[in-house]
């Protein structure tokens, strides 16, 4: 009779091997992911129309005023915040990521108030009807983000004209813009994933003062975002 063992035996060993070797974590220095949607152009007959290409405001720029307004109807400018640190974050309520990060900006947000820190939060190529639909039901959760909706949402005669497109070339959301003291762009952040603390970093580089751990974490992620982007 032949003997079947050794076969059975390495057999064996190889499908343990593969097993553990899927079980193994990811190593710990791997980039982490974060994700934007982009933004979105559409015909009158509903069908997507590529973006054009347009060039997001630089670090540096002076932060144009814009009017938004809430779900109550009153006017919100960006330069009401003059003289105080604000992070203008564009959303939407169809975005993915935009709903994962907004828990991240509200703890943010209530940790630097003190600090004259503000958030405004304009809704972007979406319809005024989503946006104050999602506002009712999720108002009560981010207590210290001021939300407001473009005057030209989507579906109105100037669509194109919406604020995070023609004023700020923002390309994708979430985006959002630090703007500091002086009125001006501190830094800008495009996307967002789990663990991911760059508000905190851009908020320190501005001086306001923040968990250590946390804004020394994003900083690195920015130093490595600003490395790539300067080859």
């Amino acid at each position: 009779m032949k003997n079947y063992k050794t076969p059975l035996v390495l057999l064996s060993s190889l499908l343990l091997a593969a097993v553990a070797g899927a079980q193994q974590p990811a190593p710990t220095n791997a980039a982490p992911v974060r994700r934007s949607v982009p933004m979105m152009r559409v015909n009158t007959n509903g069908t997507p129309v590529a973006p054009p290409d347009i060039q997001t405001l630089a670090v540096g720029a002076l932060a144009p005023d814009f009017e938004s307004k809430d779900q109550a109807g009153k006017a919100v400018h960006v330069a009401d915040a003059k003289g105080k640190v604000q992070v203008l974050d564009f959303w939407a309520t169809w975005c993915g990521p935009c709903m994962k990060s907004l828990p991240h900006t509200e703890e943010v947000a209530k940790l630097c108030k003190d600090q004259g820190v503000v958030v405004l939060a304009v809704c972007t190529s979406d319809t005024r009807a989503k946006y104050e639909e999602w506002i009712k039901t999720n108002q009560a959760k981010y207590a210290d983000v001021n939300f407001t909706c473009d005057l030209n949402d989507r579906g109105s005669t100037n669509y194109d004209e919406r604020a995070s497109r023609k004023l700020y070339g923002v390309k994708g959301i979430p985006t959002q813009f630090i703007i500091g003291r002086d009125g001006k762009i501190a830094a800008v952040l495009v996307g967002y994933g789990d663990g991911d603390t760059r508000l905190e970093a851009c908020l320190a580089r501005v001086g306001i003062k923040v968990d250590a751990a946390a804004a020394a974490k994003g900083e690195e992620a920015l130093q490595k975002s600003e490395a790539q982007t300067a080859r």
